[in-house]
Formats: C-alpha cells, sequence, structure tokens
C-alpha cells in the first residue's frame, strides 16, 4: 500500500477543506518531513489515513467519536478522501465521521451519520461502514493493529512494536506468512478430539448409569459382588471392565430366574389351601345370619303389638278433625265474615253523621264572612282611582329628579377642574427640577464608557489566565500524582518480581543438586552382585550408594524450571513497565514546567525559577499566583459590575432628558388649553339646569321614590280588599258542595247496613244446625277440634306407616322361621383367624414372585442396553486416541520435546529473517553496539517465549530483555524492527506488501549521531521505492528532510503548507 493523495475536511484541528496532500512528488526522494508547533496536527495526517482505512486512529488516546474539529463552520462538511495504490492497482477510498451539527431549519442539533464508500478501478463500488472496513482488511490482509505496527512507528507506542509478546506476534506473521492453515489445523483437530472424548465419555456415562441401576437379590454374595463393581465405575466413570460387568449381569439374572420359578410354585400350593379355608368360614357366616334375622323380626312384632292401642286413639281424632275442618269450617268463616262486614258498615254511618255537622257549621260561617267582606267595597274603589292618578304623574318625577342629578354633577365637576388646575402647577415646577437634576447627571457620568472597555478587556486577559492555572492544577497535576504512584507501584511490583526470580532460582538449584545426588541411590538399589553396573560396567558393588533422606524427582525439578521462566518474564516484564512509566513521568514533568513558566509570565510574576528546580517549587510557585490572579478577577469584576451599573444610569439619564424637555414639556401645556375650555364649558351647563327646574314646583310629593311608593300603597290596599271579597264568596259555594254530597254518601250506607244485617242472621243459623248435626254441643267444643290439613295429613300418615310395617313384619316372620328351622349358632372367630393368616402369606409369596419379576426384567433391560453400547463404546475410545496422538503432535504437547506448535516452528523460522533484516539496520544505527536475536527456550521446552526478543550488547558480550534499553536505544531497535519487518513483509508474494512507513515523534529521545545514523538508514530505504514520512519537530531534520509538510497552528485552526523541496 502506497499513499497517493490525501483530502481533510473540517478533521481534526483543521478547521476548513486543507489543500490536497499529493504524495507523488515525494516519491523521487522518497522521504518526507512533517513538522509543526506541539499539537499543531502534525499526527492527524496519519490518523487520517487510519480512518479512511479502518474508521479508526492511530493514537491509543483518540477517540472516532470526537473527529469533528472544533474550529469548523456548521455549513462545513467533515470528511477524509484517501487515494492509493496496492499491487499495481489503484483505490479510492471516502469516509465521513459521525458529528453533531445545527439544524439548517429551527433549533436543536442533528446528527450526521458516519459514512463510508469505497472505490477500485474497473469494479462496483462498495458503501457501509461495515462492508468498507472488511474490503480494505481482505485487500491489505492486515487488520487495524497490525497495519498500525508495520506502517508507522507511532507516537508512545514504539515499546509495543518491540515488546510484543510471542501470542501478538503469532497473530502479525499469521498473516504475513499465512499460517493460518496450521492454527485451523489445530483447531479442528482439537475439536475432534474433544466431541470424540465427549461422545467417549457420554457412552461410557450412560453405560455406568444403567450398570448402577442394577440390582442382586439382597443379602446374597451376587449383591455384594454388584455393589463392589458399581462403586468401582461410580468413582471412575468409566467402563473400562464392560466384559466383567456383563458377566456379573448374567449371574444375577440367572440366580433371579431359578428363584422366581420356585417361588411361583409355592405360591400355587398356598392359593389352593386359602380357598378351602374361605368357603368354610363363608357357610358358618351365612348359618347365623339366619338365626339372627329370627330373633330381630320376633322383636320387632312385639314392639308393634305396644304401639297398637295408641294408633286406634290417633284414629278417632282425625275422624273429628277432617269432620270439624272441612265441613263445618267452611260455614263458621262465613257466618263470622258476613257479621263483620256489617259492623263496618255501622261504623262508617256514625262517622258520616259526625261529618254532616261538621260541614253544617261550615256553610254557617262561610254566609258570615261573605256579608263582612262587601262591607269593603266602597273603600276598594276609592283606593283604585287614587292609584291611576298617581301613575300619570310618574314621568313628571322622573325628569325632575334627572335634572336635580345633573346639576349635582356638575358642581361635582367644577370643584374637580379647581383641583386639576392646581395639580398642573405642582407638576410643571416639578419638571423643571427634573430637568435641571438629570443635567448634573449627565455631566458627572460622561467618563464612565471607556473606563468600562478597559476593565472588560482586562477581566478577559485574566480569566483566560486563569482556566489555564486551573488547568494544570485540576487536571495536569493529578495526572502527575498519578504518574507517581504508578511508577512506584510498577518499582515496587519489579524489585518483588526480581526477588521471587531469585527464589524460585535458588530453589531450582537446590533441587538440581539433590536430584544428581538421588540418581545414584535410587540405581544402587536395583544393583544385583555379579550383574553389571549400567554406569560403570562393575559386576561387584562393595559401597553401594545409599538414598539420602530428603528426594527430588524429574518432575519436581521440569515444574521448578517452569516457575523460573515464568518469574524471569514476570520480572523482564515488570522491569520494562517501570521504565516506561519512568519515561511518562519525566516527559510529563518537563512538560508541566514549561506550561507553569508560561501562565508565571502572562501573569507578569517574577518566579525566578529554574529547569534544575524541583516540580514541587513549580507547582508551590503556581498555586500562590493563582490565589492572586483569582483575587485580582474578583476586584476586576467589582469595578466592572459598578462601571455597567454608571453607564446604565448615565443612558437613562440621557433619554430622561430629552423627553422632560420635550414630549413632558408639550404634554403639560396642552394639558392647561385643555382645563380652561372644560371649565367654561361646565359653567354653562349649570345655568341651564336652573332654568328646567322651575318648572316642577307644583307637584305634591317632595321626589320620584315617594310618588312610587304612594302609587304601590293604594294598588295594594285596592286589590286587598277586592281579594277578600272573592275568597268569601269561594269559600262560601264550596261549603254548599260539600254538604250536599255528604247527606247522598249517608243514604247509600245505610241502605246497604240493612242488607249485611239480614244476611249475617241468616249465616249464624246455617252454622248453629250443622254443629247438632255433626254431634258437636257447643261452638267451643267445634274449635277444640279445629286445626290444619297438615297436621291431619300427618295424623294418616303415621297410621298409614305403623299399618305397613305390622304387615311387612309378618312377612318377613314366616320367611325367617323356615330359614332357620333345623339349625344351630355356629364360631366363626377362629375360622376367620386361619382364613387371614393364609391371605397374608399368600400376598407375601406375590409380592417376593413380583418383586423378583421385576428386578428380572430391569436387569435384562440393562444388560441389552449396555450389549447395544460396546460397539460404539469401542469406535469412540479408537477415535478419541488416535486425534490425541495427532492433536499432541501438532501442538508441541508431546513428552521430553519442545514445547512448540507447528505453525511457530515455521513462524519461528520466517521471524529469523525478519532479525536478519533488522539487524542490518540497527548495528550501522548503534555504532555496532545492538544486534537482535529470538529468545532460545529449547532449555526448558516452553512455547509462551519463542518469538520474543532479546538484545546482545556487542560491547559487554552480554544478552539482556528488550525492555532494558533506554528511549532513545528502544526507537533505533524497534525502528529497525519495523524496517526489516516491512521488507519482509513486501518479499511476501501473496502475502502483505506495504509501500509506506510513518515514524512519529521518536527521535526525541536520540543525540545529534544517533539522529545521523537513522537518518542514513531511512534515506537508503527511501530509495527501494518505499515512502517514509518522519512526524517530528526537531531542527536537525527540518535542516536536512527538504521535502516537508509545515503544519501552522493559529486561533482559527491549523494551516498546511507542502514544500516539494524542488
Amino acid at each position: 500500500m502506497k499513499p497517493v493523495k490525501l483530502k481533510i475536511s473540517a478533521f481534526g484541528p483543521y478547521a476548513d477543506e486543507i489543500p490536497e496532500i499529493n504524495f507523488e512528488p515525494f516519491e523521487k526522494k522518497g522521504l518526507f518531513l512533517i513538522c509543526g508547533d506541539t499539537g499543531a496536527g502534525k499526527t492527524t495526517i496519519f490518523d487520517a489515513i487510519c480512518f479512511a482505512l479502518y474508521g479508526e486512529t492511530s493514537g491509543s488516546f483518540r477517540d472516532t467519536k470526537n473527529l469533528r474539529s472544533e474550529y469548523a463552520s456548521p455549513s462545513t462538511e467533515s470528511f477524509v478522501d484517501f487515494s492509493f495504490t496496492h499491487q499495481g492497482k489503484e483505490y479510492h477510498v471516502y469516509r465521513k465521521p459521525s458529528y453533531d451539527r445545527p439544524k439548517q431549519r429551527g433549533e436543536g442539533m442533528i446528527t450526521e451519520k458516519e459514512r463510508a464508500e469505497f472505490y477500485c478501478e474497473d469494479e462496483m463500488p462498495i458503501e457501509g461502514t461495515t462492508q468498507v472496513n472488511q474490503a480494505v482488511k481482505e485487500l491489505l490482509k492486515i487488520d487495524f493493529k497490525q497495519f498500525k505496527q508495520i506502517a508507522m512507528i507511532a507516537q508512545g507506542e514504539f515499546w509495543d512494536l518491540l515488546n510484543a509478546s510471542t501470542e501478538d506476534r503469532t497473530k502479525i506473521l499469521r498473516t504475513i506468512f499465512m499460517t493460518s492453515g496450521y492454527e485451523s489445523m489445530q483447531y479442528k483437530l482439537k475439536e475432534r478430539k474433544n466431541a470424540s472424548y465427549s461422545d467417549k465419555k457420554k457412552t461410557e456415562e450412560s453405560i455406568v448409569q444403567y450398570f448402577k441401576d442394577a440390582e442382586a437379590p439382597k443379602d446374597s454374595s451376587l449383591e455384594e459382588a454388584l455393589r463392589f463393581m458399581q462403586e468401582e465405575a461410580d468413582s471412575s466413570g468409566s467402563a473400562w471392565n464392560l466384559e466383567e460387568m456383563l458377566n456379573i449381569l448374567t449371574d444375577v439374572i440367572s440366580a433371579d430366574d431359578a428363584e422366581w420359578k420356585n417361588t411361583q410354585k409355592e405360591l400355587h400350593t398356598e392359593k389352593q389351601t386359602g380357598e378351602e379355608k374361605k368357603k368354610a368360614l363363608h357357610n358358618a357366616h351365612t348359618n347365623n345370619e339366619f338365626l339372627q334375622r329370627l330373633k330381630k323380626f320376633t322383636e320387632e312384632k312385639d314392639k308393634l303389638e305396644v304401639r297398637e292401642a295408641g294408633i286406634r286413639e290417633l284414629e278417632l281424632l282425625t275422624e273429628c278433625q277432617k269432620t270439624a275442618v272441612r265441613k263445618i269450617k267452611p260455614m263458621y268463616e262465613t257466618w263470622k265474615k258476613e257479621k263483620r262486614e256489617a259492623s263496618d258498615t255501622e261504623g262508617e254511618i256514625n262517622s258520616k253523621k259526625e261529618e254532616l255537622a261538621g260541614i253544617k257549621k261550615e256553610v254557617y260561617l262561610a254566609e258570615e264572612a261573605l256579608k263582612k267582606s262587601l262591607e269593603g267595597d266602597a273603600r276598594a274603589q276609592e283606593q283604585k282611582k287614587t292609584a291611576e292618578r298617581l301613575k300619570e304623574d310618574i314621568p313628571k318625577y322622573e325628569k325632575r329628579d334627572a335634572l336635580i342629578l345633573e346639576m349635582e354633577a356638575l358642581k361635582k365637576k367644577e370643584e374637580g377642574l379647581d383641583k386639576e388646575k392646581q395639580t398642573l402647577r405642582e407638576e410643571e415646577e416639578k419638571l423643571k427640577y427634573k430637568i435641571d437634576h438629570l443635567g448634573a447627571v449627565i455631566k458627572d457620568l460622561e467618563k464612565c464608557a471607556p473606563r468600562r472597555v478597559e476593565v472588560q478587556n482586562r477581566g478577559k486577559e485574566l480569566r483566560t489566565l486563569e482556566a489555564g492555572m486551573k488547568e494544570i492544577l485540576e487536571q495536569d497535576m493529578p495526572e502527575h500524582k498519578k504518574k507517581k504512584q504508578e511508577l512506584k507501584v510498577k518499582q515496587d511490583a519489579f524489585r518483588l518480581a526480581q526477588e521471587q526470580f531469585e527464589d524460585v532460582s535458588e530453589e531450582r538449584r537446590r533441587c538440581e543438586h539433590m536430584l544428581e545426588n538421588c540418581r545414584a541411590g535410587i540405581l544402587a538399589q536395583h544393583l544385583e552382585e555379579g550383574k553389571k553396573c549400567p554406569v560403570c560396567g562393575s559386576t561387584h558393588h562393595p559401597e553401594p550408594a545409599v538414598l539420602p533422606e530428603k528426594t527430588a524427582a524429574e518432575e519436581d525439578l521440569k515444574e521448578l524450571r517452569e516457575r523460573e521462566e515464568e518469574a524471569k518474564e514476570a520480572k523482564d516484564s515488570s522491569c520494562v513497565k517501570a521504565e516506561k512509566a519512568k519515561t511518562a513521568l519525566e516527559s510529563g514533568e518537563e512538560q508541566l514546567r514549561n506550561r507553569i513558566l508560561t501562565s508565571m509570565k502572562q501573569a507578569d510574576y517574577n518566579a525566578d525559577l529554574s529547569e534544575n528546580d524541583s516540580i514541587e517549587l513549580f507547582i508551590e510557585k503556581i498555586s500562590s499566583v493563582w490565589d492572586m490572579v483569582k483575587e485580582q478577577i474578583l476586584a476586576n469584576e467589582k469595578e466592572e459590575n459598578r462601571l455597567a451599573e454608571d453607564c446604565g444610569i448615565y443612558e437613562k439619564a440621557i433619554q430622561d432628558i430629552e423627553t422632560a424637555r420635550g414630549k413632558e414639556t408639550e404634554e403639560l401645556t396642552a394639558r392647561k388649553e385643555d382645563l380652561v375650555a372644560r371649565k367654561g364649558k361646565n359653567q354653562t351647563a349649570i345655568v341651564e339646569r336652573k332654568t328646567a327646574l322651575k318648572e316642577y314646583d307644583k307637584l305634591v310629593y317632595p321626589d320620584l321614590p315617594t310618588a312610587v311608593k304612594e302609587q304601590e300603597k293604594a294598588e295594594e290596599e285596592a286589590a286587598g280588599l277586592f281579594a277578600v271579597i272573592d275568597k268569601a264568596k269561594t269559600a262560601k259555594q264550596k261549603a254548599d258542595t260539600k254538604k250536599a254530597e255528604t247527606e247522598a254518601a249517608l243514604g247509600v250506607l245505610e241502605t246497604r247496613f240493612q242488607s249485611q244485617r239480614e244476611l249475617a242472621k241468616e249465616s249464624r243459623s246455617n252454622f248453629e244446625n250443622i254443629l247438632k248435626e255433626e254431634n258437636f254441643a257447643t261452638e267451643e267444643a267445634f274449635l277444640e277440634f279445629l286445626t290444619d290439613e297438615d297436621e291431619i295429613a300427618e295424623n294418616e300418615k303415621k297410621i298409614h306407616e305403623y299399618r305397613q310395617e305390622v304387615q311387612t313384619n309378618s312377612q318377613q316372620l314366616e320367611q325367617a322361621k323356615v330359614d332357620a328351622r333345623g339349625k344351630k349358632e355356629m364360631v366363626e372367630e377362629q375360622l376367620k383367624k386361619e382364613s387371614e393368616e393364609q391371605d397374608l402369606l399368600i400376598e407375601t409369596l406375590r409380592k417376593r414372585c413380583t418383586q423378583i419379576e421385576n428386578r428380572l426384567d430391569k436387569n435384562k433391560r440393562i444388560k441389552e442396553k449396555i450389549s447395544g453400547q460396546r460397539s460404539s463404546l469401542e469406535k469412540f475410545r479408537e477415535e478419541y486416541n488416535r486425534c490425541t496422538r495427532l492433536y499432541e503432535l501438532i501442538t508441541g504437547n508431546i513428552p521430553n520435546r519442545a514445547k512448540i506448535t507447528f505453525e511457530q516452528y515455521i513462524q519461528a523460522a520466517g521471524f529469523d529473517h525478519i532479525i536478519a533484516a533488522a539487524n542490518r539496520r540497527l548495528l550501522p544505527m548503534s555504532d555496532g553496539q545492538f544486534e537482535l536475536f529470538r529468545k532460545d527456550d529449547s532449555d526448558n521446552k516452553r512455547s509462551k517465549t519463542i518469538l520474543n526478543l532479546e538484545v546482545q550488547d556487542n560491547f559487554t558480550g552480554h544478552r539482556r530483555p528488550v525492555g532494558s534499553l533506554s528511549g532513545g536505544e528502544s526507537f533505533k531497535a524497534s525502528l529497525s524492527l519495523a524496517l526489516g519487518l516491512s521488507d519482509t513483509v513486501s518479499s511476501n508474494l501473496g502475502g502483505v506488501q506495504m509501500d509506506a512507513l510513518f515514524v512519529d515523534e521518536g527521535f526525541g529521545t536520540l543525540d545529534k549521531k544517533s539522529i545521523e545514523n537513522a537518518m542514513d538508514t531511512l534515506v537508503r530505504l527511501s530509495g527501494t521505492n518505499k515512502l517514509v514520512g518522519i512526524i517530528s519537530h526537531r531542527e536537525e531534520l527540518m535542516e536536512n528532510i527538504p521535502q516537508q509538510i509545515k503544519i501552522e497552528k493559529t486561533r482559527e485552526g491549523s494551516r498546511m503548507n507542502i514544500d516539494t523541496g524542488f
């Protein structure tokens, strides 16, 4: 992949669309520089390439969610447009990040979604973030992380490239050397091994589960043997002794089959005996039942004979009750009803007579009231005429009262106009005073506006300065403390790891020494006189070695060596982390010192600090200056608020004096003229009202309400008198009508009473005649037998039931005498006991037979199931053993051999070529001091470090971890490794091709000579058709590299200038 063109718009620190970067002119020399101020956006150019290809940025702390420039205008679109060539073809990627912008219509924000497009010549374009990411990954054969390690040594990340673990390097080299097939082979073999083991395990578990359910006869030798084998199978979880399982199941089944046949014979015999005993018990029970029935029916006959007399009495009583209720009662009730109706009518007649006497009295009183009311008729006529006369004079009274009200209103208005005249005089004096006062205020405050502008500018400067100091104290200082704590933690971790490594190393050495002593003793235990010693060949052994009290095994030593290697890796890793933390702390302190000194200068404070002073002194100084700046801000804000208030007063005074001299003065003059006109008009109206009032002096009453009241009083009196007369006439008519109606009703009642009295007399005669006919002496005698039909029905039911019982008992007694003839009572208890004992014996035999039969069936099914799975188990065992052998071979887990996977073995050979290419650069860059080597792990036979790197110091002749290199040394090593990796990648046809390399800010750790060596290497590299871009602000590089992309940082965003060097 080689860059061709890059276009950036509103991205990172770039506010607008920057000029297109054309990389093709740089290809002539191959080496170009990206330079500019810190934070100007140098690394953003590589970020833009990474974002275009993969949708991510290069730095570990750069977030793709905030890629839109904060300097960009709302209408400027954010995007990256990148063109590149790869393996002879041209490609083009357009990508837009997600960001928020103001709505074009209305208020609020709208989110622009991320968009990606990928173009290749003569092919259909690809759209969509995920689709473009996949297409780029398939084209370049590497993912984003691998691209960073191959195409760029990023700022602060060269440590990761140099110190990558075996696991991380395996992933990178897998793509470079196309070894993913071996990894897939390993996974597939593992899946087949696990699957065959799972099948074998499931089959064995199924067989064991079936076998555990088998049962043998209790308290037998087979039961003990079966239980032992079941416990053994359950604890092991396997069916290694399958034949033995099947054999014991066969023995158990045979024993149960023989026992079941014997039990069946015994059950048949006992069933016959039981039937005979049940028959004898049944005969004895039937005999005794006949005798008991005879005794029972005889006793029932005696009880029925005792009840006979009472039943006869009940029959006589029931006959009398039926006669009284059904023959005499209807006539008795008719007589009583007619007698009651005659009595009621007689009461109504008496009531009507009393009512008629009262009505006659009402008629008399009505006649008297009518006579009296007619006496007031003359007075009513007189009052009626008075009311009509007053009604005619009402309009005159209304007119006179209206004139009086108008007169009073005009007089009040005259008084108001006099007061208004006085008010106008006072307002005229106040307006004059107001104009004089506002003029004095304007003269005093006319210089406050210029002073306010000066104070506002000073406030802005102080707040900007305070914000910078606050950021130092609240963000940079906590970050500095955090880095110091991290350094201490990592240094403590390194010391602990070093102690643990030394402890494990000492323990391993002791174990080796002990094992050497043990080997002779172990060999001597097996020596026999006359046979050769496997060490010296002697057949005579006068003083054989003795095994010491404390022994050690090969496995112990092997484990200690593994622990020692792990401790060594942990120590080396801790050392690297501590060095990185130290470098980060020193860099952070330098930046913090520069920021504090800058803030001091802006605050015009003589800090008297030098670069050799401690960072704590810097922090102490900036804290005191920060307090001073905050006090100045408060004082400035108070002054600004005071001046703002004075300026407001000044501006308002100008507006008020203009209003007072113009509008207010004119309004006051107009009001005075209007007052004079209104006062003359009001006086004319008063004279006119006085003349009109003289015409109404002849009216009787003083005002309209009094006249209206007298009129209403006359009308009410006349109406009251007429109403009394009408009421008396109506009352007289009602009384006469009521009297006539009552006399008619009384006549009807007297006629009905005579008829009812005759009927009641006849009904009584009929009742007395039937009493005599039915032999009832008196009415009281009849009433004694009077009852309801329910009682009669109940008595008849009792009589009928008794007669039915007598008849049934007679029939049953005769049959019982026949059944009991010639029989005697027999004893049943003994026969019943013998029969129950026999049933219990039969049930016991039947349960035993069922138990044996169930166990027999169950064991047969178990044997059948286990036999059916034998062939599957053998098949799964063979498959598992075959897959296990192959998997151990390809993963390097073969005993007594180096534990290196087949894929890592192939990658290690290719990695050696990369290291050789890296050393061709590292040796000249380090003046022949350093060389890289792949770590040799053949001694401890572990695969975790096969791709780890060590560095050999040719000046001392020793090898050590690459993590122990200084910052500058690490940069040289990582640069060499990156270049060697790029060479190897480019030479791998069909793999990954990378024709560009970016180096970001790593030169800050190099001295002048190291920079010259690195430059020579990069110049030679660029001559091999590879484009090399260096990101740095070092002046030495700016002087020696003519092809430059210069970045300028401004308040409106960064700007770019491209110098092709021609």
